[in-house]
């Protein structure tokens, strides 16, 4: 019985540690033919890696590298800086015009990202694209909802967008779903799902782990007061 109550009293107090990090990998895709049917062919296709303890859903998640990019609402910022949000980054463009914005770019070409999973947490196990939100208009996560404005903080959609450095020919945010290549091209987002098939929970290992050692000890009790 012992053995029991030390085991409960462990479990209680890893379980109250903090979350242990992480990644979160999201796949992505831009399409130019979902922006302009027939004309655009441009593709950009990517991967980010998010540190799961630094994610929040809902929430209105801003990564950038230095405090001098702003990505406001008006005069008010559209979220707070999460250092250390985004580890890695990397999208490759095809198909742009004349090839001009056609590349590999990973996370040192950009400086900023916005990812605003709305006031409504998603479910991040699955495609993102046409998870419900709280639109007055009844549109998806992924449709920009502006509700008669272009301010980005009156959308009730969410975001997703990574925003490149002026030095960089890397493709960089336009609105709100969108990227435009160097050249130009501009595309829509068609998707945004999880890299794996689900998003591990960052302490399910290890209480699962504190778990077995439990059940281990209590066993272990059981048999010491039957042999008593």
């Amino acid at each position: 019985m012992k053995n029991l109550i030390k085991a409960l009293i462990i479990s209680l107090l890893f379980s109250a540690l903090p979350a242990l990090a992480e990644p979160i990998v999201f796949n992505f895709t831009f399409s130019g033919a979902a922006y302009t049917p027939g004309t655009n062919s441009a593709l950009a296709k990517g991967t980010i890696t998010f540190d799961s303890t630094k994610l929040g859903n809902p929430n209105r998640n801003v990564w950038d590298v230095s405090s001098g990019f702003v990505y406001s609402s008006g005069t008010a910022p559209y979220g707070t800086n999460i250092p250390g949000l985004v580890t890695a980054l990397n999208v490759t463009v095809t198909g742009s015009v004349g090839g001009i914005g056609d590349g590999t770019f990973t996370l040192a070409d950009y400086e900023a990202m916005v990812f605003d999973t709305t006031s409504d947490a998603l479910n991040l196990g699955k495609e993102l694209i046409g998870q419900p939100t709280s639109s007055p208009n009844s549109k998806a996560w992924g449709q920009d909802d502006p509700i008669g404005s272009s301010d980005p903080a009156a959308s009730y959609t969410g975001d997703f967008q990574i925003f490149s450095l002026s030095s960089s020919l890397a493709p960089s945010g336009a609105y709100p779903f969108q990227l435009a290549t160097n050249g130009g091209d501009y595309m829509q987002l068609v998707s945004f799902a999880p890299a794996g098939s689900d998003i591990p929970e960052p302490t399910s290992f290890a209480l699962f782990g504190l778990g077995l050692v439990a059940m281990a000890w209590a066993r272990k009790g059981q048999r010491q007061c039957q042999s008593n």
